[in-house]
């Protein structure tokens, strides 16, 4: 993984049974290449539940999010780990991750999300909703040292997507026009590059970095 700070939200806090009132916890952990590893232990409810369910319940999660999220200057990964979470419902995915995901993308712009250390009912949850969507997000396993390995892909690209973002896997950090250039074959104009970049990075799936007046593109994760 190239040198980017790292942001991980720990999910799995202290929830309230009461939906009204707001989690007791959220712990937002930054990592560096450069400085020391700052993480806090997951919590579990009082109860035990190891849950994350309902609409309600991301929402609340995904305004505590947004409340720790800080704005950054260069490309960011934020790890949402879900290491000691059993069950999260389509729900709470769909308001907490991918609304996460969203606003990110959307009003910070340098932060890209990735979902970490889901077990596989979590993954075909969020994968499920995520395919009928033709959407996707980055997930990975994150170690206790904030190392990320097995980087996948959850969800759905399209088949030229999926062959872009394999492409600048082997070629970044890339330019629409260097990629016209690289594929003169495949007849695609620095326009419709240019589209199938924005995209993916508007999903979160490429990382874009302004170089004077170019945008140059790189995969969120390294390994596809």
């Amino acid at each position: 993984m190239s040198a980017v700070t790292r942001i991980v939200v720990n999910i799995g806090e202290a929830w309230p049974t009461n939906l009204d009132e707001q989690p007791g916890f959220t712990y937002l952990t930054f990592i560096s290449e450069d400085c020391e590893m700052i993480r806090y232990p997951m919590l579990t409810s009082p109860s035990g539940s190891t849950t994350l369910a309902g609409s309600a319940m991301g929402r609340q999660m995904l305004a505590q999010l947004i409340e720790k999220t800080k704005p950054v200057v260069e490309p960011t990964l934020a790890f949402l780990d879900f290491a000691e979470v059993d069950i999260a419902t389509g729900s709470f995915l769909r308001e907490a991750v991918m609304g996460f995901r969203d606003f990110c993308r959307n009003a910070t712009g340098m932060i890209y999300p990735v979902v970490a250390n889901a077990n596989a009912t979590i993954e075909e949850e969020l994968a499920t909703y995520l395919r009928g969507r033709n959407d996707a997000i980055w997930a990975c396993a994150l170690d206790a040292e904030g190392a990320a390995t097995a980087p996948r892909i959850l969800g759905e690209l399209d088949a030229g997507q999926m062959s872009t973002i394999q492409l600048i896997a082997q070629h970044h950090p890339i330019s629409a026009p260097e990629l016209a250039k690289l594929r003169p074959d495949d007849k695609i104009g620095t326009t419709a590059w240019n589209n199938r970049l924005a995209t993916l990075s508007a999903k979160g799936m490429l990382k874009e970095v302004r170089h004077g007046k170019t945008k140059l593109f790189s995969p969120v994760m390294e390994t596809v």
